[in-house]
């Protein structure tokens, strides 16, 4: 067993975290997002008047994205030892969080692509705008999938010495969950279902930063523990 690598792994989820946070919010200033009621002019006057700091946000948050894959490895190893074989569950959180670093990646490209030609007609500026948030925020389905597998997985080990705590199983099934509302923005341009709304939004968010950090704790913590018992 490699364990410096596991644990690089591991210390990659943590890294996408804070860089993810800085490019996102800090940089790019998409924190609050721009609300979808809001007009072609003044969406095009935001890429226009930060047209650098999208770039760089956008930048930092495509790049980082990648780390998510080493971090998606690490879970899957800690849960083969949770499963034995077969380890269904553990493919499918595999598969399933492989596809979602797409939809972190996708996004960080259109808006780029809206900052590149920021003199472009406000309206196309707008489409790319809506179609960055859609992307990012809409697809629950992968997400959810992924939480679920590890989950079950959690809630699943009987050993003597679980790798996980089992609230950290239920903790990842309620951020599945809670990641569902974020399908219903397409129904909605204002409130708490709206891109910029509470159960589109800020939920998915806090959790999404949330999990990755507690994963990351307890991840590390069952590396460890796996290379003193062996």
């Amino acid at each position: 067993m490699n364990t410096r690598s596991q644990l690089l792994c591991a210390w990659s989820g943590f890294v996408f975290t804070v860089v993810f946070t800085i490019g996102f919010w800090l940089v790019a200033n998409f924190v609050p997002p721009p609300s979808p009621n809001a007009s072609a002019a003044d969406i095009a006057a935001i890429y226009q008047q930060n047209t650098w700091q999208i770039r760089l946000g956008m930048f930092l948050m495509m790049g980082c994205s990648g780390l998510i894959s080493p971090f998606i490895a690490a879970i899957s190893l800690q849960m083969k030892r949770m499963e034995g074989s077969p380890s269904i569950l553990t493919y499918t959180q595999l598969s399933s969080g492989s596809i979602g670093v797409v939809f972190l990646i996708l996004p960080s490209l259109i808006w780029t692509a809206a900052a590149f030609r920021p003199e472009r007609s406000a309206d196309l500026i707008l489409l790319l705008n809506d179609l960055g948030w859609i992307v990012l925020l809409m697809p629950f389905t992968s997400f959810v999938v992924q939480n679920f597998a590890i989950g079950f997985a959690i809630l699943s080990d009987k050993s003597v010495a679980p790798v996980f705590p089992r609230w950290v199983g239920f903790f990842t099934l309620w951020v599945a969950i809670l990641f569902v509302p974020g399908g219903l923005l397409t129904f909605f341009k204002k409130g708490p279902f709206a891109w910029d709304g509470l159960f589109a939004f800020w939920i998915p968010l806090v959790i999404f930063l949330t999990w990755y950090l507690v994963m990351f704790v307890f991840l590390r913590k069952g590396i460890i523990e796996q290379a003193r018992a062996a």
